[in-house]
């Protein structure tokens, strides 16, 4: 029978028409293909297409670093570190560290939903863990972002268009290297910054295959996921910006290019670029700042490491420096008892006792032989001093109070032994291009006293002309010689009591002459005797607490946390220098059974470490052959294999000389471990290398 039109109306387009039969008894049929058809695209529907060998990698890679993962149940290295900061944030006590906080956000994250009270205390490294700790759990974190940095590795090298065999070696490296293994087994931030690290990398080469010259859906998907990507690898360690540097540097490079595209308008250029500036500068930029708003908004409370943040700081947290300067006088007074604590320099207050500095010094430079001025670490009460009236005797708050203003002279006397704050022209004991500073006894000789010190408000700005407890930043500048009062950072011999050395400084604009009153209270009673006892029982005047914002928070915490590496002890029994990382010169111990002798060492694949250092060293050589070689318009390869070698040398290189070079430069402590986010790189170019000569070869 044959269709009619109408009937061909409601058959599927891809029907056919087929012949069977010879003569008049031949007939038609209709062949109609399902609608069903598996091949058709379906809508509401999923296509997944599985790597088989990209997830036994990944399968691998997870028995490896979750066999026996509480083994041991004792402390591991750094874990004392870590562990201990998860307790904090349990807590809500405020911790100091170094790095930022996202690694350890989610170390506490996952403590948290563990059940973890917080109450463990991390004393020492080979520590029984309690039942009460949840160390599968603390461990589990580390260990699948260790899992998973292996099947994005592998997804990195198929995007930078280089063999599945690559693929699979670089994977299986990772799975293999012992340090890799070892950082990813227990509470460390290596593991944790590395998959981020690879996360990165790999949005990155997702970016570059979307269409450039559009903003569609997919593009901008990936470039925020590049951006986010970034901001969690650099809210790990600070090392992770060279990352950042890294996508930022490609990203640009491509944007070069178009630029020299004429089919893009002006205005089709700023989308584009706007686009890019909003996704990876502006973006990680928020989401940093993120990160340690919650860090900030859970550690609210007052803790151990607060004498390294300012007065101010201190005061904001509940108990601690909070609990004593609550309830303070705000305005500095004539006659106000005061403890001045540097603001930037350590956290030290300016201290003074019946000791003399030493007629001659050990460079045989005579001294003052006057009372001793220090800075000391520790609150004291011979840290305390009255501010008063030149033109008084009084060292009494006088009602009316007449509050102390920027560019006021006042004198400064030592509550204890009622000797005033003292500058000359006599060098300093251990800094001689200052000026010494002490407390003037009179020796009846023809010295005369010059104890005038103008106050100068640095932030007055801000905090207003009148002198106020803990927020007004200070210089005291000696009026006779207009040197600052300076806290020099060195510390003196025994002689001193071995406390920091206080001097004054013509060069004023500097930091470490910035002071804060910290405490502060009014003296009432007019004898000697009353006035020392008001020095540790005033009762204080009521006030609001202190106050501090986000951003003030935010940026006193990332000046300590940037420069209090420089005063990090530089010694450390497994402490290394950059250039023993490659061969592996050193390793650290991590972990030692006493019982058993059973002992964790961090150290890495010998066989994978130095093939890795060659490889680098060859892909390096390759570059500058080939490089001369097209000089002289010799064309080896094709220019689209070169250009897929120049690329994977840009991210694989230059990823691992950024996650390497910058420790060079550092003067402060290091370890192997370090050194782990360059190894990647470095293994990631070793078989980019591998797979071109394989391409080449063939």
């Amino acid at each position: 029978m044959m269709a009619t039109d109408r009937d061909n109306d409601t058959i599927d387009p891809v029907s056919e028409v087929r012949h069977q039969g010879d003569g008049e008894s031949s007939r038609e049929y209709i062949i109609v293909e399902s609608r069903s058809d598996p091949y058709r695209v379906k809508p509401f529907s999923v296509n997944m297409e599985v790597d088989l060998m990209q997830l036994n990698l990944f399968i691998v890679a997870l028995v490896s670093r979750f066999w026996m993962i509480e083994h041991p149940k004792a402390v591991v290295f750094d874990e004392l570190h870590f562990n201990r900061f998860a307790g904090m944030y349990m807590n809500r006590v405020f911790f100091f560290d170094v790095h930022p906080p996202l690694g350890k956000l989610l170390i506490a994250g996952c403590a948290y939903l563990a059940g973890f009270d917080g109450l463990f205390k991390f004393e020492k490294i080979g520590q029984e863990y309690m039942s009460n700790v949840p160390i599968w759990h603390l461990r589990a974190l580390p260990a699948m972002l260790g899992s998973l940095t292996v099947p994005v590795t592998y997804q990195i090298i198929v995007e930078m268009g280089l063999s599945r065999y690559a693929a699979s070696l670089a994977a299986f490296l990772i799975i293999f290297d012992n340090a890799m293994l070892t950082q990813s087994r227990f509470v460390l931030m290596e593991g944790i910054l590395v998959f981020f690290i690879s996360i990165s990398i790999l949005c990155l080469l997702k970016f570059r295959k979307q269409n450039q010259r559009e903003l569609r859906i997919s593009s901008m998907t990936w470039l925020a996921l590049l951006g986010i990507s970034i901001a969690a690898t650099m809210s790990v360690k600070y090392i992770g910006v060279f990352t950042g540097l890294l996508a930022l540097g490609v990203v640009l490079r491509d944007n070069w290019s178009l630029v020299s595209d004429k089919s893009l308008t002006e205005k089709d250029l700023l989308k584009l670029c706007s686009a890019r500036a909003a996704c990876l500068i502006m973006l990680p930029c928020l989401l940093y700042m993120t990160v340690f708003g919650l860090h900030l908004g859970i550690l609210t409370k007052a803790g151990p490491h607060d004498d390294i943040m300012t007065s101010a700081f201190q005061a904001s947290l509940e108990g601690g420096l909070a609990a004593i300067t609550k309830g303070q006088p705000l305005e500095i007074s004539y006659g106000s008892q005061v403890t001045l604590r540097s603001t930037h320099g350590k956290p030290c207050w300016i201290h003074s006792h019946n000791h003399v500095y030493p007629v001659r010094y050990s460079d045989n430079r005579g001294s003052s032989h006057q009372q001793q001025v220090t800075c000391y670490t520790f609150k004291d009460v011979n840290n305390w001093w009255i501010v008063k009236h030149p033109s008084r005797n009084s060292l009494v708050v006088d009602e009316p109070r007449e509050p102390v203003q920027d560019g006021d002279i006042v004198q400064l006397v030592h509550g204890m032994s009622s000797r005033g704050l003292n500058s000359h022209d006599v060098a300093a004991p251990l800094t001689p291009q200052c000026q010494e500073v002490s407390c003037y006894i009179d020796y009846n000789i023809s010295t005369p006293a010059q104890n005038l010190w103008r106050v100068e408000i640095v932030n007055a700005n801000t905090e207003g002309e009148v002198w106020h407890t803990i927020k007004s930043h200070v210089r005291l500048i000696h009026v006779n010689t207009t040197a600052a009062l300076k806290l020099t950072g060195r510390q003196l011999p025994e002689w001193g009591f071995n406390q920091y050395e206080v001097a004054a400084d013509r060069d004023t604009h500097q930091d470490l002459t910035i002071w804060n009153v910290e405490e502060h209270r009014y003296t009432r009673s007019p004898d000697e005797e009353g006035g020392t006892t008001e020095m540790t029982q005033a009762e204080m005047i009521p006030l609001h607490p202190t106050q501090l914002s986000f951003w003030q928070k935010f940026l006193e915490l990332q000046v300590k946390m940037l420069t209090s590496q420089l005063d990090a002890p530089q010694d450390h029994k497994y402490s290394s220098e950059p250039t023993e990382w490659p061969l592996m010169d050193y390793n650290v111990a991590y972990w030692l059974d006493k019982d058993s002798n059973a002992q964790i060492h961090l150290i890495g694949n010998p066989v994978i470490w130095f093939s890795c250092v060659l490889g680098v060293f060859f892909y390096l050589g390759l570059i500058v052959f080939y490089m001369l070689r097209r000089q002289r318009l010799c064309f080896d390869v094709p220019e689209g294999e070169w250009q897929r070698f120049l690329f994977t040398g840009v991210v694989f290189l230059s990823g691992y000389f950024f996650n390497y070079l910058p420790y060079c430069l550092m003067d402060t402590k290091l370890f192997l471990h370090n050194y782990l986010p360059a190894v990647y790189f470095k293994i990631l170019s070793t078989v980019a290398v591998l797979d071109h000569l394989y391409h080449i070869a063939r």
